[in-house]
């Protein structure tokens, strides 16, 4: 193998890895962006093909293309598992909708502590890679979940930043269609995604036992006027730039937020729990 030049050296140093590919720091959120979407509902029937309840991650981690978001996304908007879908291009050009595979739900030893319940409200839909018509690897960031560096695990001194990549429900829009007479004929539906930095905190009465509390970064963040659809977004961290070893951690995702900004999420710590447990690994 040929010897890696200073320029380049000292650039990795300054990137970190996502997908393979070693992305300058202020660059991380943008592409990870493509892989954090609204989760989708499939409306049969309806004005509008498609309807957005809260966010979620694609992931494909040890070969399993995974989509990560909370059950209660399901239950809050009356929808059940088999009308979630990713949308995709196919090969003729045109966006179709996939249903997953198989869909797993979190669910608590009957022994546990209510108080617990908020670690429960986990969901993880599965996709098969078996569909040579529309390959949908592209789709999902490849990473491995139980490697993965979590909040639990690095020195606080050496995070140097966490932040969300979400869908809150307050930008989504509905925008009809009509031809020369007027009538409906389709409705856009556009969501638009925020990035959150956030900083671990103490935890107050607000706050669910065993759920990670995190505040807004700074007080001049900028914030959506309401944190309904946060919910299944994944959230990450970056460290290690202080040693000019810039790693992407996963930290978990969104269950649940306040006004204010200050969002609980279910550890990386447990949802590798869960993945173990229904996943076999």
């Amino acid at each position: 193998m040929p010897p890696i030049d200073p320029i380049t050296k000292a650039h990795a140093a300054l990137s970190v890895a996502v997908n393979g590919v070693f992305i300058p720091v202020p660059a991380v959120v943008e592409r990870l962006q493509k892989f954090c979407r609204p989760l989708v509902f499939y409306n049969e029937g309806h004005d509008h093909d498609i309807s957005f309840s809260g966010s979620c991650l694609l992931v494909r981690h040890r070969g399993r293309n995974l989509l990560l978001s909370t059950r209660h996304q399901l239950t809050n908007a009356e929808r059940t598992s088999n009308e979630i879908i990713i949308v995709v291009d196919g090969n003729d050009g045109r966006r179709v909708g996939i249903n997953p595979n198989e869909v797993s739900q979190a669910v608590l030893d009957p022994s546990c502590d209510a108080a617990y319940s908020d670690l429960a409200d986990l969901l993880i839909a599965e996709y098969s890679t078996r569909r040579p018509e529309r390959p949908i690897e592209a789709h999902f960031l490849s990473y491995d979940l139980t490697t993965a560096a979590d909040l639990q695990t690095v020195d606080p001194s050496a995070i140097d930043a966490i932040f969300s990549i979400g869908y809150p429900t307050v930008d989504t829009s509905y925008e009809p269609e009509f031809d020369d007479d007027w009538c409906l004929v389709g409705v856009d539906v556009v969501s638009r995604w925020w990035k959150l930095y956030l900083k671990l905190a103490v935890a107050t009465e607000w706050d669910a036992p065993g759920l990670i509390p995190l505040d807004p970064a700074a007080s001049k963040n900028l914030l959506p006027t309401d944190l309904d659809g946060l919910s299944g977004a994944p959230v990450f961290f970056i460290h290690g730039i202080g040693a000019r070893k810039p790693e992407l951690g996963f930290a978990g995702i969104i269950v649940r937020g306040n006004k204010r900004g200050r969002v609980n999420i279910i550890a990386a710590a447990q949802i590798r729990q869960f993945l173990a447990l229904h996943h076999g690994r």
